[in-house]
């Protein structure tokens, strides 16, 4: 969600599809979507048409499990497209021997698509910086502090800080730059 919200987009009366159906990413992002008044369609990898539910769409979060499923000719124009997608397979020209592959095409689709996410790089980076901020928070609850802002043990400078605002600061900066 924070991903929609940060391509500047409010869920309000937009069409959405989540490509997936799982219990990890695909039934709560049709929930959480639906919650902020989203009209959703939840499809899958055995879709019929798949490509007709998603160029209805102003907003599409894919999470099957199927390298490049969607195609960039699916995306509705402008549309923003959330790849949640990781499928790891093997590359030897890669020095680790794998190559991700993201759901979405993302060399055609970012043509079309108004917002999108790579992979990797994308869904990733915002999950870990959006997991320290809440584990910041829920450590400040623990302890009853209520400032909005933390020093950072052994620093040098107490201007620097690592409150929840600032931890998912280089995450925000990396969507603006996604945006076209």
């Amino acid at each position: 969600m924070v991903l929609i919200e940060e391509a500047g987009v409010d869920v309000k009366g937009k069409n959405v599809c989540v490509v997936g159906r799982s219990k990890i990413v695909g039934a709560p992002m049709h929930d959480l979507l639906l919650w902020a008044h989203g009209t959703v369609t939840t499809c899958h990898s055995r879709t019929p048409d798949l490509g007709y539910h998603i160029r209805q769409a102003d907003i599409v979060v894919v999470a099957a499990g199927k390298k490049e499923l969607v195609k960039g000719s699916m995306i509705k124009p402008g549309a923003v497209v959330i790849d949640c997608g990781i499928n790891p397979l093997p590359d030897a020209t890669k020095k680790t021997g794998v190559k991700l592959w993201g759901d979405v095409e993302y060399a055609e689709a970012k043509k079309v698509a108004g917002f999108i996410t790579p992979v990797p790089g994308g869904v990733g980076p915002m999950t870990v910086a959006l997991l320290m901020r809440n584990t910041v928070t829920s450590a400040k609850r623990m302890h009853g502090i209520t400032s909005s802002h933390v020093p950072i043990q052994g620093s040098r400078s107490y201007s620097t800080y690592a409150g929840p605002p600032q931890l998912a600061r280089t995450g925000i900066r990396m969507l603006r730059m996604l945006k076209k």
